[in-house]
């Protein structure tokens, strides 16, 4: 429901039982959402009465439960989204019922890349495509590449471990 609280001339200020102030509305009175005493639309209501005037707007004037352009009026409570787990979410794909043979996402199998594996800095992780043919170490840049002439034997072979590339230097 709602109600006229201003009349000004050629609009009208509807407010929504139940809503706030700042939702107030000023709506034409050349509208269709607009409905007078006895249902008359504007333009019979302007035959009867000669003129629009405050005394026509006194009542309530009648709105649908559902206004589609007015948020955050009414709200439906009951509508909450329920969330589902994994072992639901699996359930409800009903993957029991396929055929084996039928690609799905627990046997979807992929061929190897035909393209070659990326390589990356040892010390700062960088993509990079040097790297020092004593230490097998690989660097990103000039600086770095001084950096790794300082590190010692011990620290080149912890970091050749690390990348599952251990070789006894002599």
């Amino acid at each position: 429901d709602a109600e006229v609280t201003i009349v000004r001339p050629g609009q009208v200020c509807v407010h929504y039982v139940g809503g706030a102030d700042d939702e107030d509305e000023w709506i034409p009175l050349s509208s269709n959402r607009i409905r007078f005493r006895g249902g008359a639309g504007p333009q019979d209501q302007q035959k009867q009465t000669g003129k629009r005037g405050r005394e026509n707007f006194t009542e309530p004037v009648p709105v649908p439960s559902f206004l589609p352009f007015k948020r955050g009026l009414i709200r439906d409570k009951t509508n909450k989204k329920q969330f589902k787990n994994l072992k639901k979410l699996l359930e409800a794909e009903n993957f029991d019922k396929l055929p084996l043979d039928a690609p799905t996402y627990n046997n979807i199998e992929a061929p190897p890349s035909v393209l070659p594996a990326k390589k990356y800095c040892d010390l700062t992780g960088l993509e990079t495509r040097y790297e020092d043919p004593k230490t097998r170490l690989r660097f990103f840049s000039t600086p770095e590449y001084v950096q790794l002439k300082c590190i010692s034997e011990h620290n080149i072979q912890e970091f050749l471990k690390f990348r599952n590339a251990n070789v006894h230097l002599k």
